[in-house]
């Protein structure tokens, strides 16, 4: 299986979506008896370096950013045609958090992106809202890590929303029942991860309140990434 992840991080030491190729590699290899190893390609959204042809991909995964879900910029541009033109080509996606929100940009525009009126940092419970493949083996209510100060907000009618959060309506989203998924959470953080961020927050104050901040050893479970991403990978 050939697996593409687009890197849209801004931030020069976090460029390479360590933390999604891990989570990819392992659940490929988890199911390499079945159907052979996950090979993954990592390109840079945000310098340009994108594919020219996607044909050759079984999978696209595309990343997280600091960069705002209505920015405008030639990369971003770039970036929402690749996503149009992938499920053109009906190739299985997953778009995680400012990937999710360009997923949703993508065939809606401007107007389906916002600032949240309360952006989740912390462990945040996704609620189940419709049955999909993508959550398959996980219960109906479940807790992960969420960072972000955008959401997508008004889904164009080819969408349905899969999950929600008490703060955000839009948690998880999938285009017509076709393996095209976006999801606002962050299953690839790992414990040690998610804490290093909600500590940087700590002290900057920006969001002022953390969810959950001392529960992350009581609700972090790596099952949740086990099952999204061996879910979204399984031919």
């Amino acid at each position: 299986m050939r697996v593409l992840i687009i890197d849209c991080n801004i931030d020069l030491d976090s460029w390479g979506s360590a933390d999604l190729v891990h989570v990819v590699k392992a659940q490929g290899k988890a199911q390499g008896k079945a159907q052979g190893d996950a090979a993954v390609w990592v390109r840079r959204a945000p310098q340009g370096d994108l594919p020219l042809r996607l044909e050759t991909f079984d999978r696209i995964i595309v990343s997280g950013s600091k960069t705002g879900a209505a920015d405008e910029a030639p990369w971003i541009e770039a970036l929402l045609q690749l996503i149009r033109r992938a499920v053109e080509l009906r190739i299985p996606f997953l778009g995680v958090c400012f990937g999710h929100q360009m997923l949703v940009r993508a065939f809606g525009g401007l107007e389906s992106v916002r600032r949240a009126e309360n952006p989740e940092f912390g462990w945040v419970e996704v609620k189940m809202k419709a049955i999909s493949p993508l959550f398959g083996g996980l219960p109906p209510k479940f807790h992960s890590f969420a960072a972000h100060f955008d959401e997508a907000c008004k889904l164009p009618p080819e969408f349905k929303v899969i999950a929600h959060s008490n703060d955000c309506a839009v948690q998880a989203c999938q285009f017509q029942n076709l393996p095209v998924y976006g999801i606002q959470f962050h299953p690839e953080k790992t414990l040690l991860g998610a804490e290093k961020i909600l500590s940087e927050k700590d002290k900057t104050k920006e969001p002022p309140i953390l969810i959950n901040r001392d529960q992350g050893t009581l609700l972090y479970r790596e099952e949740v990434a086990h099952r999204i991403f061996g879910n979204f990978l399984r031919r």
